[in-house]
């Protein structure tokens, strides 16, 4: 996505006209615009450096995904999803929304020094918590929903929890604050390192899920580090104003968290349920995670536009957020539509060619689409309500997702298998895209459609933008064809 797809009104510069689209204006009116065009540019500038670091990182994990699909197979890939998984899913529960509370903060321009105090506060606290509960629950999570891991590397995976809470927390901080360059590169240069540690330990040393292993908490440890020394460092350049009390990232976490819970488990509730209800547990499960993985490149563009939009909407007037929620919601669903048509084909012949043993999980990638297209379009259109200040309003709705989900899951897997868990995902996904809809129209006063349906103003912006981005690449081939003669 370039940095001007997200409509006439985020462009880089006033000159910028798309098509003529854009009515001229007085000197007067351009003296009032031009302030507010530099800071949405400035936000759309953001938003394409995220998609720009996700668009290589994706390149990256393809390349880790494809050499551990090969070399550990669709049963140990399975099993490798299932310890891995474990310490997001612990750190998410055990978080209670802090990131997001977090995030929302540095948006509004708390006192780093505050925030730092609560992340060393509450993931201490946090993590002593839960090691005495995991104590005494592990032995019957082990048999059930947590069956495809290996028992011997469940400890291992069980201390990366802190680790992953300090990186989720501080990653929220650094997107706060808008240091959306020094986070993007911290992630592509360990995403090479892991990709590098692969290599090392599954290719030529041939240790495995161990090795895999090795490589995965290698790169937690690493991420941590750095994450924590840009935290630092930003505190020193950007201390912020007023301090964020412990009490109020408290409450807006504890608003947040039923409606974060609920939704990582509307996307993971169907992995667990395959391991306790499935008798090729591992096989299905490593099937199941190539067409998620797959459908959930999709997301790619929703999440880079909604981790930068929740603070941005934050720190703006109710006025300038209804203006921006329209045109990003819908130039949102147009671009992730094409994507998903796009995905397919590429889907069909990557697999076909170069993972061949993983065709099994082709119709589930099929039937899952359509759900990931619904979640883009909830993920931007709830970061505007969160961004809003109003985190609360989803949390019941989310329950009722989570809730169909679940049963979905529980009757449809028996019956249809890894397809039967991506039928039961677009329910719950059309579900609550349509839930965060609602709610959006609700805060901005403007009617549901006009938040996600694409007219022929989102086509102009992405067929100017596209033939503008094809005009800029055919420039630096033909300046480098000269340099080089």
């Amino acid at each position: 996505m370039s940095s001007t797809e997200l409509g006439p009104e985020l462009i880089d510069e006033p000159s910028d006209v798309i098509d003529g689209a854009l009515l001229s204006e007085s000197v007067e009116e351009a003296a009032v615009a031009a302030p507010k065009r530099a800071v949405t540019g400035m936000f759309a500038k953001r938003v394409a450096s995220v998609m720009a670091t996700r668009v290589t990182l994706f390149v990256i994990s393809f390349l880790s995904s494809i050499l551990l699909s090969r070399a550990l197979g669709p049963d140990n890939k399975g099993a490798y999803v299932a310890v891995v998984s474990l310490p997001g899913m612990l750190a998410t529960l055990g978080l209670f929304g802090l990131p997001g509370a977090i995030n929302y903060y540095a948006g509004k321009g708390a006192s780093m020094g505050s925030l730092i105090r609560a992340i060393a506060i509450f993931v201490s606290v946090i993590t002593a918590a839960m090691f005495v509960i995991m104590w005494f629950c592990l032995p019957t999570l082990e048999s059930s929903v947590w069956r495809a891991a290996p028992a011997n590397l469940v400890p291992i995976a069980l201390l990366n929890v802190p680790i992953w809470m300090v990186v989720s927390c501080g990653g929220a901080i650094l997107y706060g604050r808008h240091a959306v360059k020094v986070y993007s590169l911290i992630q592509i240069w360990l995403a090479a390192v892991l990709l590098a540690l692969l290599i090392i330990f599954v290719l030529f040393l041939r240790f495995g899920i161990n090795g895999a292993m090795v490589g995965a908490i290698s790169y937690n440890i690493l991420m941590m580090v750095l994450v924590w020394i840009a935290v630092r460092r930003l505190g020193r350049t950007s201390p912020g104003q007023e301090p964020a009390s412990l009490r109020d990232i408290a409450s807006y976490g504890a608003r947040i968290a039923p409606s974060l819970f609920a939704g990582y488990f509307n996307y993971r509730a169907d992995t667990y349920l395959i391991q306790a209800e499935m008798s090729n547990y591992r096989y299905a499960l490593g099937q199941y995670s190539m067409a998620v993985a797959m459908d959930e490149l999709i997301f790619d563009i929703p999440e880079s536009i909604a981790i930068i939009f929740l603070p941005r909407v934050a720190g703006a007037t109710a006025e300038e957020a209804n203006q921006w929620v329209g045109r990003v919601g819908r130039l949102t669903t147009l671009v992730t539509v094409l994507f998903a048509l796009c995905l397919i084909p590429m889907a069909f012949v990557g697999i076909h060619l170069i993972l061949p043993r993983f065709a099994d999980s082709l119709p589930a990638f099929l039937v899952l689409l359509p759900g990931a297209v619904s979640m883009s379009v909830a993920k931007v259109l709830g970061s505007y309500v969160g961004g809003r200040g109003r985190p609360g309003l989803m949390a019941f709705g989310m329950v009722v997702v989570l809730a169909s989900n679940v049963a979905l899951n529980i009757y449809l897997i028996p019956i249809y298998g890894i397809v039967g868990a991506s039928l039961a995902s677009v329910f719950s996904y059309s579900l609550q895209a349509a839930i965060a809809i609602m709610l959006a129209s609700h805060v901005s006063g403007q009617s549901p459609f006009s938040l996600f349906v694409p007219g022929k103003d989102e086509v102009k912006v992405l067929m100017g933008h596209g033939r503008r981005l094809i005009s800029r690449l055919s420039e630096m081939a033909m300046s480098r064809l000269g340099r080089a003669r």
